[in-house]
């Protein structure tokens, strides 16, 4: 199911900035900043076993996860998965492809029913381009994605 975000934000935008502001990525975001993000986004339902990317694949999206929780998995020598990390509400992947334009390093998939907020790429690098603070934070984020997977 896909949520008309406008019409979200609209209806309570103090809620709205509160749940962003969770997201340990975007708290270097002014509102204003935050606002123009949210009405590109889109929120995204996914049943549990649902694969949202796969390792090596292209990617032009950024997820946050609303609620539910997500599996962060690599693909090691040939055949054999290996769980990284869970993901719950307020946490977030997808940075390490669009912050150095990569395929996708992990796979993801819904442990339980999920809802994302997702943002496409244009809308990421853009903010990326014109917040200095928000660029050097998701660099950090992606160093330490990178080398949690390498250790996997």
């Amino acid at each position: 199911m896909k949520v008309d975000m406008k019409a979200l934000v609209k209806a309570d935008p103090d809620w709205f900035l509160d749940q962003l502001k969770k997201v340990k990525a975007f708290t270097v975001l002014s509102d204003e900043e935050l606002l123009e993000i949210s009405t590109q986004m889109r929120s995204y339902d996914f049943k549990a076993g649902t694969t949202l990317v796969n390792q090596g694949e292209s990617a032009n999206l950024f997820f946050i996860v609303r609620e539910g929780a997500v599996e962060v998995s690599v693909k090691k020598f040939f055949f054999r998965d290996k769980k990284v990390a869970i993901l719950e509400a307020g946490d977030y992947f997808g940075e390490s492809v669009l912050v150095s334009d990569s395929k996708r390093t992990a796979t993801v998939t819904a442990l339980t029913d999920t809802t994302c907020f997702v943002l496409l790429k244009p809308s990421f690098k853009s903010t990326l381009n014109h917040n200095t603070l928000f660029k050097a934070n998701m660099k950090v984020a992606f160093a330490r994605r990178k080398a949690q997977l390498n250790n996997a």
